[in-house]
């Protein structure tokens, strides 16, 4: 099994979520959100709230876990200073 298949089956069997191809090429890819413009990265910060509401605060695990870390720290950067997008995840009021 590959590493992108590990991740996605990981987030399913510990959310029930399934995650869209899009949502994971930039978990394994996180410099991909760099790219992106506004309301793309909105899309992924609403796609990706769930999952991390779940994993949020935890940092050890196995090495699927660490995929999704080195993703959310990419992503809390990018969205630094956006309040609206701080809020879908729950990281500001």
């Amino acid at each position: 099994m590959d590493k992108q298949q590990a991740v996605k089956e990981y987030i399913n069997e510990e959310t029930g979520i399934i995650v869209s191809k899009k949502l994971l090429s930039f978990i394994m890819n996180p410099q991909k959100l760099e790219g992106l413009n506004n309301i793309a990265l909105k899309e992924i910060v609403i796609e990706y709230a769930p999952i991390y509401q779940r994993f949020r605060f935890m940092l050890d695990g196995p090495q699927e876990r660490s995929w999704l870390v080195f993703f959310e720290i990419s992503l809390m950067c990018r969205i630094s200073h956006k309040p609206e997008l701080e809020k879908i995840l729950g990281i500001s009021e």
